[in-house]
């Protein structure tokens, strides 16, 4: 998300400061191998020997491998910032992300647009006019039709502007067994309070419960299996993880099923966003897929008006598929490894997770030595094999052909992870500093 923002040419400043905006260094997964278990996907790792993941294997397993091959191991447990106060926007030592409002950044970058000389007309519509599989126009409320020669269709789940035959859902139900959310948000009036610089994803009985803090309220919710556990459910175990406090907030309850289109672009609509596609939000891939679709859509913008667009989708369609496939996979890599078999749930989500093929075949190669560059050919993915390897080694995931040693696993980069802590500001100190800066 850093360097989209940057692309944009929009002020990190600006951003934290509308959007609520903190900083994030990675994912920690809480309990997902037994009470008191912790796994990090840090998104920093040092540079290292090659073969430091088989050096720490052969270990007792202390220190956690995050905490050998990430600095920001040590920045969470110390709650540093990503960055210096005075550094310049979007660089820092470590890569970060953000925790935002999702709806104040919808409107800022509406503000942000309008400003530039893109036209923002609301309308509700009341249908779509076609001819074949092309859309002509749209009929508004108003009785204005809107023409265009593209549309771009973010009407969410119903992919509206997709013909009706064009809207198949290649499902990821068998693999991915959550299909709800209940969600909550928690206001933090506390001068004191000071948001937490990493996600926390907390393993429960029928799925896994967030934590993201931004500056003003924290967002929590419980992604689950229906088949597992009902919504009132859901929503008391929610409750009941937040504290009697939360008896009052309001709980809003999404239904999903994991998938994507089989053809996002078709004739002249383009699905984007939860419109072409929907992943559990346990790695925060929505907005990256956003994202990467539309830079993609732009990359496949014919050379001259008139020329035909079906290679050009057929392409899109074929690029989209495999990051949406990819992404799946990945995610899956967190419910197969993860050692808890508590719960109905955590015994059947690791059988699921096997079903895909290509996860079956890389954990078969990875009992014969760590992940590599070498396994994998997807070169747009935004998770690389040290990414999986976060996931594999910090959810206690072990080959049997590694037993676990004795001595602890020594640390090449400790003395660069303790100048970074003794340069970096604390999360609360920097946050509050370019709040005052933008003033």
């Amino acid at each position: 998300m850093r360097d989209m923002l940057r692309r944009f040419g929009l002020s990190e400043r600006g951003v934290l400061a509308a959007c609520d905006a903190s900083f994030k260094h990675g994912i920690r997964f809480d309990d997902w191998s037994g009470p008191g278990s912790r796994c990090l996907h840090p998104f920093h790792r040092h540079a290292l020997p090659r073969d430091i993941a088989a050096r720490w294997l052969a270990s007792s397993g202390e220190p956690p491998f995050a905490a050998i091959a990430s600095a920001q191991a040590a920045l969470i447990a110390h709650e540093r910032a990503p960055r210096p106060a005075g550094a310049p926007e979007f660089t820092g030592p470590v890569p970060y992300a953000y925790h935002l409002d999702a709806e104040k950044f919808a409107e800022y970058l509406a503000g942000e647009l309008t400003s530039r000389g893109v036209t923002r007309q609301s309308a509700h519509v009341t249908g779509v006019l076609r001819e074949g599989e092309t859309v002509t126009a749209l009929r508004t409320e108003d009785g204005a039709p809107l023409s265009a020669d593209l549309w771009v269709d973010c009407t969410g789940f119903a992919g509206l502007l997709l013909p009706e035959e064009g809207r198949d859902w290649v499902s990821y139900a068998d693999r991915l067994l959550c299909d709800r959310a209940v969600t909550m948000r928690v206001p933090e009036d506390d001068p004191a309070y000071t948001p937490a610089p990493f996600t926390r994803a907390r393993a429960l009985e029928a799925g896994w419960c967030w934590d993201i803090g931004l500056r003003h309220r924290r967002g929590r919710g419980y992604v689950y299996s229906s088949a597992h556990l009902s919504d009132d459910e859901a929503e008391a175990a929610l409750r009941a993880e937040e504290g009697q406090h939360s008896a009052e907030l309001p709980a809003r309850v999404i239904h999903f099923t994991p998938g994507r289109r089989a053809a996002p672009w078709q004739g002249n609509v383009v699905a984007l966003g939860l419109a072409a596609g929907f992943l559990e939000p346990l790695e925060s891939t929505g907005l990256f897929l956003a994202d990467f679709a539309a830079r993609a859509l732009v990359e496949m913008f014919p050379a001259a008006p008139g020329l035909p667009m079906q290679p050009l989708a057929r392409r899109y369609n074929a690029l989209l598929a495999e990051m949406h496939d990819d992404l799946a996979d990945f995610l899956a890599l967190h419910y197969a490894v993860a050692q808890r078999r508590d719960t109905t749930f955590w015994r059947d989500a690791a059988k699921a997770a096997l079903r895909s093929e290509r996860l079956r075949e890389l954990l078969e190669l990875w009992q014969l030595r760590p992940p590599s560059f070498a396994d994998f050919s997807y070169r747009y993915s935004p998770f690389s094999h040290t990414a999986w390897e976060f996931i594999l080694l910090g959810m206690g995931w072990r080959p049997a052909t590694a037993p676990a040693g004795t001595t602890p696993c020594a640390a090449p980069a400790e003395a660069l992870t303790r100048q970074m802590l003794d340069a970096l500001p604390d999360h609360g100190t920097l946050l509050r500093h370019l709040a005052q800066a933008c003033r």
